[in-house]
């Protein structure tokens, strides 16, 4: 638990002071979530950043590992503003559109991000937690499955989408007309490197964080703005994502929802497809920013 500047064993913290036992794992922690919060808020008052103690740590001299080092799954949100559908006179979406993301892809902050030679895509995601078990809920009981937030950078391999493009004979939505069409590559190949899911740096908890409707979110490379805009762009929300998915699978403790990227304002972008866009080179700092949650900071790297 991260309290300030310092760090804090709950474990040790808990049976300490407390005579009881915690779960010393972010999976086991948050499925006995509402057991475990009260004891999480005694040792938050009984904490003082001034004073060392045992089981205290200075977050500067503490290594950092991803907050769910293995979610049980981890479902991100396509195109959730109208500047990544392309901007200008576009339908409106009716429901999310969504993917998936290896839980193995999971990295921490200042764990390396390996880039394919062809490069990579960063993209700042407000990613939501779920700390309750989830079903067919409306929007308001989605938004209570959430214990918190954290940044999740959802790495990219753009040009592995157009290599596994293909053509095939469907049926037109809007004619009905059945024609042979060139369809976009799944985004499995391109999405799911080793290393292409950093999350961190840590879970901030909703009653922390707010509301978060208009969150700002940066994108840094090597010191330069590459990414940058608000939740206020979200054609859902955090919670509406939550709902819809809960309408057809269960979701669990420990799952992530990342909720999509806003645009890049880098000047080498132009005014091509946002989806196309990559850095500049394969080496470098990536700091992913969001409002009232942290910095994400991690090295990219060739892959070898």
């Amino acid at each position: 638990m991260v309290l300030g500047e310092v760090v804090v064993d709950i474990a040790y913290a808990a049976a300490r002071h407390f005579g009881q036992r915690v779960p010393s794992d972010m999976l086991g922690l948050l499925d006995s979530w509402d057991d475990v919060l009260p004891v999480l808020r005694h040792i938050a008052k009984r904490v003082d950043e001034t004073q060392p103690s045992e089981g205290v740590y200075s977050l500067d001299e503490t290594r950092l590992l991803a907050p769910i080092p293995r979610p049980r799954k981890i479902i991100a949100t396509l195109v959730n503003t109208y500047g990544m559908l392309g901007g200008g006179d576009v339908e409106p979406l009716k429901h999310p559109r969504l993917f998936m993301k290896a839980p193995s892809t999971v990295i921490g902050p200042g764990e390396t991000i390996l880039a394919p030679p062809h490069g990579v895509r960063p993209e700042v995601e407000l990613a939501a937690v779920i700390g309750h078990k989830v079903r067919r809920a409306n929007v308001d009981e989605a938004g209570r499955a959430i214990i918190g937030y954290t940044i999740m950078n959802d790495v990219t391999a753009p040009r592995e989408s157009r290599e596994d493009a293909y053509e095939a004979y469907r049926r037109d939505p809007a004619t009905g007309e059945v024609r042979k069409v060139r369809l976009r590559g799944p985004l499995f190949r391109s999405k799911n490197h080793d290393t292409f899911t950093p999350l961190g740096p840590w879970i901030t908890t909703v009653d922390e964080v707010g509301d978060v409707s208009s969150l700002r979110l940066i994108t840094r490379f090597n010191g330069e703005i590459i990414q940058e805009g608000t939740t206020r762009e979200y054609i859902f929300s955090p919670a509406a994502i939550v709902a819809f998915i809960s309408g057809f699978m269960t979701l669990e403790p420990g799952d992530v929802v990342s909720a999509g990227t806003v645009g890049w304002v880098a000047a080498e972008l132009g005014g091509s497809d946002p989806s196309e866009w990559v850095l500049p080179k394969n080496e470098g700092i990536l700091e992913l920013e969001i409002e009232r949650i942290g910095v994400l900071r991690n090295p990219v790297r060739p892959e070898v």
